[in-house]
Parts: C-alpha cells; sequence; structure tokens
C-alpha cells in the first residue's frame, strides 16, 4: 500500500473515532427501525479504553431479526469498517452481557 493509501485510511478511521457517537446513533436508529425491540451495545477495547486507530469498533446488536438483513441495512446506512458488529439474538448474547463490559446505546 501506498504511503497516500494508508494516510487517507488513518485519517478516515480518525474521523469515525472523532465523531463516534454520531455513527452509534445512526446504528441504533437503523436497528430500532427494523426491530423495536432491538438493543445496541459498544464492547471491547472502545469501551475498555486501550483503543488505538487501528482498532476496531465492537458493536453488540441484540435482535431477533435475520442478522444479515440487518448487516445489509446498517451498510446501506454507511456502517462499514472499523465497525464489527456483532449480532446476536437475545439468548445467544445472555454470555456475553454477563462476561463483557458492555454500554448500552
Amino acid at each position: 500500500m501506498s504511503d497516500k493509501v494508508l494516510l487517507e485510511e488513518a485519517m478516515r478511521r480518525r474521523a469515525v473515532f472523532n465523531n463516534l457517537e454520531r455513527y452509534l446513533e445512526k446504528i441504533k436508529r437503523v436497528v430500532e427501525s427494523l426491530d423495536k425491540d432491538g438493543e445496541v451495545y459498544l464492547f471491547g477495547s472502545v469501551v475498555e479504553g486501550g483503543y488505538t486507530l487501528s482498532s476496531d469498533i465492537d458493536v453488540l446488536i441484540v435482535t431477533e431479526k435475520d442478522p444479515f438483513q440487518v448487516r445489509a441495512e446498517l451498510w446501506r446506512a454507511g456502517i462499514t469498517d472499523p465497525f464489527e458488529l456483532h449480532i446476536y439474538t437475545p439468548e445467544q448474547a445472555e454470555q456475553l452481557k454477563r462476561r463483557g463490559r458492555l454500554r448500552k446505546i
């Protein structure tokens, strides 16, 4: 990769991290438009405070909806890298909720 491409990617990622709350609200709106009972949580290094611009942004989405549909709608809304989407049913999410440090959005 050229230095120019790497610099552009670093700047794009910095813009995402600088506007993280706006992106998280967008994720929440999309999820709630698909499932009024859907829940969105932030977890991982961003919540724990150990992230860098090369980190991904872990987002837990709890819904009964088809994960492919949820992922497609979020992609259409511009939610791509560096977001790492974990789409679980409420039952699947219980273990992560118990052991992980989650911040509800």
